[in-house]
């Protein structure tokens, strides 16, 4: 049940910076920047930072709040629930790649103790970012074939990378009041 409840709760703050995302920072970015630039990708793609920070952190668990976080926001930006739900799962098979390769090199081990060094967390975040934004533009490229627009490898990670940094940043800034919350929920 604990899981459940952190899960709708991951669920409900991922959609928030969605709707950030889309009614604040997309139309600032097209009016400062080449609207064909930002219509592919963000350059600043907060949620993409959300959701690296809570998949390593929490790992599998987060999986269905970030899925279905990722199918609401996607829908927010196109208006179709078919391309929104493909997105996103391609989404999260590409954020889950390198948390289970990074996982499998540190011998298994579930999540990143960021107490003892801040630092892990932003190292393992920017090398979670960087695979995942790589895999998603790959991904997307197979699925749309010649729809996909050209470089759209550039566009996703430099969206995702400076999203990621941003939220690590507050994180890492944060983090005592995060775990801890994280922590109450999770013993409920």
């Amino acid at each position: 049940m604990a899981t459940l409840i952190v899960n709708v709760q991951l669920f409900l703050l991922i959609a928030v910076v969605w709707v950030l995302q889309t009614q604040i920072i997309y139309p600032i970015e097209r009016t400062l920047l080449d609207p064909s630039w930002v219509e592919v990708a963000s350059t600043l793609f907060l949620p993409a930072g959300f959701k690296v920070i809570i998949a390593v952190i929490m790992g599998w668990m987060a999986a269905p709040a970030i899925l279905f976080s990722t199918i609401f926001g996607m829908w927010l930006h196109t208006d179709d629930l078919l391309f929104s739900s493909q997105f996103a799962i391609i989404s999260t098979v590409s954020l889950y790649i390198p948390i289970l390769l990074i996982r499998f090199l540190k011998g298994g081990g579930q999540g990143v103790d960021t107490t003892k060094e801040s630092m892990s967390l932003f190292r393992t975040a920017v090398v979670v970012t960087v695979i995942a934004a790589m895999l998603n533009a790959f991904f997307s490229t197979v699925l749309y074939g010649t729809a996909a627009p050209l470089g759209i490898w550039l566009h996703f990670l430099i969206g995702d990378l400076l999203g990621t940094i941003t939220v690590v940043g507050l994180v890492v800034l944060f983090r005592q009041p995060i775990y801890l919350w994280i922590a109450q929920r999770l013993s409920r």
